[in-house]
Order: structure tokens, then sequence, then C-alpha cells
């Protein structure tokens, strides 16, 4: 998708599609552990990789998705503040994650390939409440300005903002569920949930709806 959007020279629809690839990457250590346990019979070294493979996507993801919310909401030039604040959420979290990761991720036992990993942010460290403020920027810029774009335009303008918005507004409560607790059945319902949500994404980005 963000290949298309360059070719249409669509920049919203460009940092779409990078919003919608690092969102989906936030599951590259689930599908690492998966395939780990497929084709060697156990798991990942330790939870602390499998949750560096999931969170060092979160940074990347906000930033994208910031462009995205200031186009949205804001002027240029408040918009070049809203990135610049971002990134330097997104750096001190990638500080973190790296460098206190054995804090960071929550301990489990090793699975000894019976079942997959299972990787959660300790709630109370810095990692958690810098999530919190992403997801919050998430809901201010990416929700709560699709839908206003949405409502002052008409035909595929409006139903792409709306699907937007829907998506990134579904996926808020997902996030916090998958980071901050065990994979019990309302998480792998989360999961499941994602792919409705990367299918409304999938409906807002495409070219001719």
């Amino acid at each position: 998708m963000a290949f298309q959007s360059k070719n249409k020279n669509s920049k919203m629809l460009l940092f779409g599609g990078l919003m919608g690839f690092f969102a989906g990457m936030l599951w590259l250590g689930p599908t690492a552990d998966f395939f780990s346990v497929i084709l060697t019979g156990d798991n990942l070294p330790n939870e602390k990789v499998y949750g560096v493979l999931t969170f060092m996507w979160v940074s990347p993801l906000l930033v994208v998705t910031m462009f995205v919310g200031g186009d949205l909401m804001l002027t240029k030039k408040n918009k070049h503040i809203l990135v610049g604040i971002s990134t330097i959420i997104g750096v001190i979290f990638e500080i973190f994650l790296f460098t206190d990761t054995d804090a960071a991720i929550k301990n489990y036992p090793d699975p000894k390939g019976r079942e997959l990993y299972d990787a959660s942010i300790v709630i109370g460290h810095p990692t958690s409440y810098l999530i919190l403020i992403g997801l919050a920027f998430l809901f201010t810029f990416v929700v709560i300005g699709g839908y206003r774009q949405g409502l002052q335009t008409t035909g595929i303008l409006r139903k792409r903002f709306f699907y937007m918005a829907t998506a990134i507004f579904l996926f808020i409560p997902i996030a916090i569920i998958d980071a901050f607790y065990e994979p019990v059945l309302i998480v792998l319902g989360m999961r499941l949930l994602m792919v409705f949500v990367a299918s409304l994404m999938y409906l807002s980005l495409k070219i001719n709806m």
C-alpha cells in the first residue's frame, strides 16, 4: 500500500501505509516465536528477545502516526512540533527498552516449545507510561482528527477518514490489552480483532474505493 501511495504522489496515503506496516510489525515477536517452535521445536532464546522484537516498533509507529495526525489537526508548524515531541518520546522509549530490558519486560517461565512466549510490559516501568502517552496522542490526533475530517468531507474521502479513525480507535484498546496482560482468552480475542482493524486500514488506503 505504501508503494501505491508513492505512485499516486499522496503523502497522506504514504504515511498511512507506513502506519499499517509498523502496526503489523508489533506482532513480529509472536510470529518469530511461532516459526521458531515450528521449525526447531523450541522457542526464541528468552522472553526478552521476544519482547524487543515486539515493542521496538512502537517508536516508528508513533512518529509516523503523528505525521498523519498532524496533517489532520494542526498547522504545518505545529505538526512539526508534534512530530518532534513524538520522536523524543520514541527515542526515550527505545533507550529504556534496550538498556533496561530485564525490568521492562515481565518474566515468564520458558515454555520449552510447548506454547508461545508472552512478553508484556511491566506496569509502572517508564516504558509503560510512554506507551500510554503515545496511545493518548493517537486518540487525540488520529481518531478525533480523522472523524473531524470525515465530517467535513464527502464521498470517498469521508469513507477513508472514517475507516482510518475507526481502525485506530479499535487498535488502542487492543494495544493496551496485548501490551500489559497475559495471553488469556480476551487477549486472543483482541488479536483476532486485529484482522478487522487491518481490513479497515486497507479500506482507508485503497486507491479505488
